[in-house]
């Protein structure tokens, strides 16, 4: 187990909401009042729902109070369990959040849940766990009787919010004991388990995706004179010759590792032009752009002479052997973004604009993975995807 419980209560007992959260937090769920779960408005679920996750976020970023990103935190969880499937896999052993493709528009699926039937052995179990966390929270001391009340309450609207989920995201319309058993092992997994990144990585493949400028980076182009140059580039020759430890990565994404150096370098130079007022970059821009894109990926924890020297750039593709299951994951992530581009500028623009910043969004984000490993001999693992994903949502929200 990652963290202790008593650890975790602890601070989710001591952590505040801050104000603005509140109000931002009534805005978001006030839609939901006129629907009833287990004899309570869904809306008071809902609210109990992001206040247990914003608190939880700030907690787990050391913090006492919580502030608007630890909200976005929660509503992109909230969006993750509405919006996706087989969320409900989720293992102890593998406890990170499987960024897939959304199956569902969430507010009609959360509006859905209201015809759930609440089975018996269902609202059983809920009790029983119910009895347990108090007894714990009493034994060990933690908080007074209002706050543990408080704490306790807040998660059995979650577990019944997560059964709920469950039941309907299986096609059913009465919760069972195995959507308690789901939804009691999934919110053990969120609070002692998984990592402050996993639950920011959702927001920030959600900006990257969504990121208002995008539409401006994506319809720069390149002249021919320009690729030419970037085609004779050291970048370019240092894919081509050992463009063998690629093999194994471009199984899940062709388009974007084969090129992962000169497609990063794109994405790079669109942003720099972008932020120029460029609508197309020339021959006699490549020096300029080239060095401006150095100097970003400097900002991304990606040292420029990496891409300088052809023993760092041999060590950087050796770094981009996947671990076991982390190719699939890189295409669910890849079909996500697409998604999620797809809902915000519809199918004729993506395939116009966008079809070609997909894969060098992949490529600039495998590069940052695969640059700033923790543990540079191992395999590429999910949370290397997860670090490199809220570096890049950084990059595009500055």
């Amino acid at each position: 187990m990652a963290r202790k419980p008593i650890d975790v209560y602890q601070g989710l007992i001591k952590t505040k909401l801050s104000v603005d959260s509140v109000s931002h937090i009534e805005s978001v769920v006030g839609r939901y009042d006129d629907h009833i779960l287990a004899g309570r408005k869904l809306s008071f679920h809902l609210r109990r729902f992001a206040e247990f996750w914003c608190r939880h976020a700030a907690f787990l970023d050391n913090r006492e109070t919580t502030n608007l990103s630890d909200l976005t935190t929660a509503i992109d969880l909230l969006d993750y369990f509405t919006s996706t499937s087989k969320w409900w896999t989720m293992t102890r052993e593998d406890p990170g959040l499987t960024l897939r493709l959304p199956s569902r528009d969430p507010r009609e699926f959360i509006k859905s849940i209201p015809l759930i039937q609440m089975g018996g052995e269902t609202l059983g179990r809920v009790a029983g766990a119910r009895d347990r966390l108090t007894r714990f929270l009493e034994e060990h001391e933690l908080g007074d009787d209002n706050t543990r009340t408080a704490l306790t309450e807040h998660l059995v609207s979650i577990w019944l919010l997560l059964c709920g989920f469950s039941c309907k995201g299986q096609g059913r319309n009465i919760t069972t004991e195995e959507d308690f058993e789901t939804s009691y092992d999934i919110v053990r997994i969120l609070l002692f388990y998984m990592s402050l990144n996993d639950f920011r990585a959702l927001t920030a493949v959600r900006q990257i995706a969504t990121d208002p400028n995008l539409p401006k980076i994506a319809v720069i182009g390149f002249s021919p004179g320009f690729e030419r140059k970037l085609d004779s580039s050291l970048a370019a020759s240092l894919e081509r010759v050992h463009g063998e430890y690629l093999t194994k990565v471009a199984t899940s994404t062709p388009g974007a590792s084969r090129n992962i150096l000169t497609n990063s370098l794109r994405l790079l130079g669109q942003i720099q032009a972008m932020k120029l007022g460029m609508t197309r970059i020339e021959k006699e821009d490549y020096d300029s752009i080239i060095v401006a894109a150095m100097n970003l990926l400097e900002t991304l924890d990606v040292p420029s002479q990496m891409l300088q020297d052809e023993s760092e750039v041999v060590n950087l593709f050796k770094n981009l052997q996947p671990g076991a299951g982390v190719d699939e994951k890189i295409s669910l992530l890849t079909r996500r973004i697409e998604g999620l581009l797809v809902d915000s500028a519809g199918n004729r623009d993506y395939v116009l604009q966008y079809a070609r910043m997909v894969p060098r969004i992949i490529a600039l984000l495998l590069l940052v993975a695969a640059a700033t490993k923790m543990q540079p001999t191992e395999p590429l693992q999910d949370r290397d995807l997860k670090r490199g994903l809220i570096l890049l949502g950084k990059l595009f929200s500055d």
